[in-house]
């Protein structure tokens, strides 16, 4: 039975990676298909995108962009990603949200936590009949582990992943809202502090005369 899956291959070899998705280009197997592939690498505790194609008949980075894998590149590289790395950084809230959301993140979060700072990753949307003989010419470059969700549960996952974005940036927003104000509130004590000096200054020169 065909299904189609998000297929993620770690490496410690970052050749190994290029390797996996040079051959992929124009692969053929009768028991699957490889629709969109890419690399990605840990870049100072960010996910980045370095090489890939949409499919053998559109072999460039651009057409891989509008992709499932694309949008699960930019998730990946995005805040979400840094978040589940737990690289929190000043943004309030943000573990909370994290914590709210972050069952069902499988394939996001074990991505981010496998990959470690230098190393490379393969990523597919493959179509397949089974798993074993995409497996199997993926060990042949001997990677760290294997990763595979169905794209219909991805699909889910991702849609989480955005929902979370949005709250991301809404709490952040709120954030600076409130630093707004209370910036606001505390020139208007220090305006109000000068004025009462001010007033006691004359005062007391208007007693001296």
């Amino acid at each position: 039975m065909e299904e189609n899956n998000i297929v993620v291959a770690v490496f410690n070899d970052d050749s190994k990676a290029y390797q996996v998705l040079s051959e992929s280009k124009s692969k053929s197997h009768e028991q699957y298909k490889i629709l969109d592939a890419a690399v990605i690498q840990k870049e100072n505790g960010k996910i980045v995108f370095k090489d890939g194609f949409s499919s053998p008949s559109e072999a460039d980075a651009s057409a891989l962009k509008s992709s499932l894998i694309g949008s699960m590149i930019g998730i990946l590289g995005g805040p979400i990603g840094i978040l589940l790395g737990g690289s929190i950084g000043s943004m309030i809230g943000a573990s909370k949200v994290v914590n709210r959301h972050k069952e069902g993140f499988s394939l996001i979060e074990r991505t981010v936590a496998e990959l470690y700072n230098g190393e490379t990753a393969f990523v597919a949307n493959i179509q397949e009949n089974n798993e074993v003989a995409f497996n199997y010419f993926l060990q042949q470059y001997d990677p760290k582990f294997v990763y595979r969700k169905e794209v219909s549960m991805m699909e889910h996952e991702m849609n989480k992943a955005r929902e979370m974005e949005q709250q991301l940036a809404q709490e952040e927003e709120e954030r600076k809202r409130k630093e707004r104000v209370e910036d606001i509130q505390e020139k208007a004590e220090e305006m109000k502090e000068r004025i009462k000096s001010e007033f006691h200054r004359i005062k007391e020169k208007l007693t001296e005369k």
